[in-house]
């Protein structure tokens, strides 16, 4: 199965220092949903970070990919998958409403040292860091 939807929690969200990277794409908004994942404040930078498991739910914005492959590929850069390997992509499961379905994400895959945990979950573009 092809997966053609992108979660985003952070700076990709409307809003966010980075959603134009989504918009000159032609993403396309379908709403806001959860996964499973801790939610933090990343040390000393202006970003979250999500890290899969445990019982917690991160929220944020579901969006439509028209051409996959080429916005991976740019996502993959602007998330720093293959430099300093900050962030990794994975499949996931967003639960929005009473649907479920599967979408790419972000997980953060540096050391969270120093890290404060976001224990509601939601990113706030202005204002949580």
């Amino acid at each position: 199965m092809k997966i053609d939807r992108l979660f985003v929690y952070g700076t990709l969200m409307r809003g966010g220092r980075l959603h134009n990277e989504l918009v000159t794409m032609g993403a396309e908004y379908l709403g806001r949903g959860s996964i499973q994942a801790a939610l933090f404040r990343i040390r000393r930078e202006w970003y979250p970070g999500a890290v899969a498991g445990g019982n917690s739910l991160t929220w944020g914005e579901v969006y439509w990919l028209p051409d996959v492959a080429a916005a991976l590929k740019h996502l993959d850069v602007v998330e720093d998958v293959a430099g300093a390997g900050t962030f990794c992509r994975v499949a996931v499961t967003v639960q929005k409403g009473s649907l479920r379905f599967p979408a790419w994400t972000y997980f953060y895959a540096a050391p969270l040292r120093g890290s404060r945990r976001i224990r509601s979950g939601k990113f706030r573009v202005k204002g949580d860091i």
